[in-house]
């Protein structure tokens, strides 16, 4: 007969197994890679996380503030209501009107030299467009020091002596190699070649070549005289004549024959010298000529 356990040994032997199944299946679940339990993620909610600081971001309006871009120019005239063209560095601009500037046209004339304020906003998503919106506009004032020190005007108003009449003409700024000079709407200004030349009859021209510091005055004296003489008689001109076509002349040969006139000048500004070489044809257009190109050349100034 297999002698009977007692209840108390029953219950301690039941106890035993269960604890030996239990490690016996966390230790099978390690080995075969099974995933042990891992306590509950702490809800994102309720992470510490330090809160971010305001001063570290800058305030749209900080951000988006345009830059204020100061200018000067010719006054051309109203556009619209709300737009007005402004002749600068770059030519003939347009510019909104922005606050506090709507009545400004209404003191401007046309050529008025102007000075203002502006800031640039990009249309839309296309970077490359940019609309000026005006912030100030104002006439300026004879003597005013303007922002763009140095800085010649777009457009600059000359008096001509025209068939025995005094007219004011308006020439616009163009640069050459080294040199800038103002040029009117009846010449064509090729830079490269520094030729500038009549729209209508381009036979009437002058040629502008810039000098090499320390040139021989005497040796282009004596080159000038040698080209000219095929044309006809060479005359040089005394200070007097020289200064009634302009100023900083140094040399100034001209010669005259079958319907043609060529001249040979050397001019100075400020210490640089000029090679000038005009063409006159003797045709209907020599009239205009040569107050026009004369005017254009005592323009010049040094870049």
């Amino acid at each position: 007969m297999r002698p009977q356990l007692s209840l108390p040994v029953m219950a301690g032997a039941i106890a035993l197994m269960l604890a030996l199944a239990a490690c016996s299946g966390n230790h099978k679940g390690a080995v075969s890679g099974e995933p042990s339990a891992s306590p509950s993620p702490v809800p994102a909610e309720t992470a510490s996380a330090p809160a971010p600081s305001a001063t570290l971001q800058p305030t749209p309006s900080a951000a988006e503030a345009a830059q204020i871009i100061h200018g000067t120019g010719i006054y051309v005239g109203q556009i619209d209501n709300h737009s007005v063209e402004i002749e600068t560095e770059e030519g003939p601009t347009a510019f909104e009107l922005g606050a506090g500037t709507e009545n400004a046209p209404e003191g401007l004339e046309m050529d008025d030299a102007v000075v203002f304020a502006y800031v640039e906003k990009v249309v839309g998503s296309d970077a490359t467009a940019v609309q000026r919106v005006l912030s100030s506009l104002s006439k300026a004032e004879d003597g005013e020091v303007l922002p763009q020190t140095g800085a010649l005007p777009a457009t600059q108003t000359f008096k001509l002596t025209l068939e025995g009449m005094q007219e004011e003409k308006t020439a616009a700024l163009a640069a050459g190699e080294g040199y800038s000079l103002y040029v009117f709407d009846i010449f064509s200004f090729d830079a490269a070649s520094g030729k500038l030349a009549m729209k209508i009859d381009p036979g009437y021209y002058a040629g502008i070549s810039k000098l090499p510091s320390g040139y021989n005055l005497d040796q282009l004296d004596q080159e000038g005289r040698s080209e000219l003489a095929a044309v006809g008689k060479v005359t040089a001109l005394d200070q007097e004549e020289r200064n009634r076509r302009m100023s900083g002349v140094r040399l100034y040969l001209t010669a005259m024959g079958s319907g043609l006139t060529r001249q040979v000048v050397v001019k100075e500004v400020d210490g640089q010298g000029y090679l000038i070489k005009l063409n006159i044809p003797q045709r209907e257009a020599s009239e205009g000529f040569g107050p026009h190109v004369y005017a254009s050349l005592d323009s010049l100034v040094n870049q």
